[in-house]
């Protein structure tokens, strides 16, 4: 006859046992867990109701935006994190898009038209979580600003994420009117400066700026500046004794190459943007921890931004090797292609030789270019060009022929 026994498991060893069980079966998801990328510091967050504070126009509805007027700051040499935030927010609105009724904000776009272009009428505020986070290698030295804007009318069941990469050298809501498009249609946002946001260190004072805009000093914020110079204490020494009075912005100063990485960073925030949204909407194994429910095969991505920050929509679709992007939607992309012997450019039947040049120096080419060709006799008669060539008369300013030649570049 055979005999059975019953053994009594302690309470760990039975979760334990459930938990292999589910993933044999395939159970909670395959089991994979919902992880931070590596490169993540930490993340900050906020959420806001959409009155007194909102995503899209920082509590200012279409009114504050459309207001000529910046938002104030209580004491002027200590702005808070939140009036840093709006300012920011108003200032780089207005900068992307015709703010006048003529040109038809409040009726064609803006914050109180909505997903289908119906005016409302309502202020257009947005209530939903942003969150914050510096993308770095370790060393403090890059500190790409990465965000994720998460609108309340999001709806796991239809995920979507667009990316909004700032352009220009514009911080990380640089590309706030890139964002609105898919805040209005529920879609969360993933912002990245791209290395590039100005973040000045102020090197008389030797202090910098953190991630929320507000400054500290540099030894105080240590890896947590948006930027450093990287200076020794001679060496800032030496330079302020020598130029007082001056600042460093990270697009110039970094040292970092951001160019070469914009498409990474863009990728990193739609990285980013999963992982917050899963940390919310994700289902749960059994021992609660957050599972990867929303991945590729059921959200939607669309790349998408303007000028530089089009151009690393379409870096990152490129360099996309994990099927993250469906789509990309830009306007204007920034684009400068690494030299290749296969590619050339011809004006009527010249060939031009500059191509293939990094974005940094096609800026240095034109700043030369466009003022050498400004001096041209054929020009002369041209509104201001007197005045313009006047500027350039004095030998502080040696734009000429033979200053061209002898530096080795096409004379203009």
């Amino acid at each position: 006859m055979q005999k059975t026994y019953a053994i009594a498991l302690p309470p760990a060893a039975l979760v334990v046992l459930a938990a292999a069980v589910l993933t044999a079966c395939g159970g909670g998801d395959g089991g994979e867990l919902n992880a931070k990328p590596g490169y993540l510091g930490a993340v900050r967050q906020q959420s806001y109701d959409g009155s007194s504070d909102d995503l899209l126009t920082a509590g200012m509805g279409k009114s504050g935006l459309a207001s000529a007027t910046a938002p104030g700051v209580a004491i002027a040499l200590q702005p808070t994190a939140a009036e840093l935030r709006r300012l920011a927010i108003y200032t780089n609105y207005r900068a992307m898009l015709d703010m006048t009724a003529a040109g038809g904000y409040g009726t064609l776009y803006g914050p109180n038209v909505d997903a289908q272009g119906r005016v409302t009428a309502g202020e257009g505020r947005i209530a939903g979580t942003e969150y914050i986070a510096f993308s770095d290698d370790g060393s403090g030295r890059k500190n790409v600003t990465l965000m994720v804007q998460v609108p309340a009318s999001f709806d796991p069941r239809k995920a979507c994420i667009i990316t909004a990469t700032a352009s220009g050298s514009r911080g990380v809501y640089g590309a706030i009117t890139t964002g609105e498009w898919g805040l209005k249609r529920g879609c969360a946002v993933a912002y990245s400066d791209k290395g590039t946001g100005a973040a000045p260190h102020d090197l008389m004072n030797d202090t910098v700026a953190l991630i929320d805009g507000t400054r500290s000093t540099a030894a105080a914020a240590g890896k947590q500046a948006a930027f450093n110079a990287g200076l020794t204490a001679g060496e800032l020494a030496a330079f302020n004794t020598a130029t007082p009075n001056r600042f460093a912005f990270k697009h110039a100063h970094s040292g970092q190459n951001p160019e070469k990485d914009w498409g990474r960073t863009t990728l990193q925030a739609v990285e980013f943007a999963y992982y917050v949204l899963n940390e919310r909407y994700g289902d749960r194994n059994i021992l609660g921890e957050r599972l990867r429910t929303l991945k590729q095969s059921n959200t939607i991505v669309i790349a998408s931004s303007i000028s530089n920050g089009g151009g690393a929509a379409i870096a990152a679709a490129e360099q996309d090797s994990q099927g993250l992007i469906n789509g990309v939607a830009v306007s204007e992309p920034a684009v400068e292609l690494p030299l290749n012997p296969g590619v050339t450019v011809q004006r009527g039947g010249t060939a031009l030789p500059v191509v293939g040049k990094t974005l940094v120096d096609f800026t240095s080419y034109a700043n030369l270019y466009q003022s050498c060709a400004s001096l041209a006799a054929s020009v002369s008669g041209s509104p201001y060009a007197a005045a313009f060539a006047a500027g350039f008369a004095s030998t502080a300013l040696p734009i000429t022929p033979t200053a061209v030649r002898h530096s080795g570049l096409p004379v203009c």
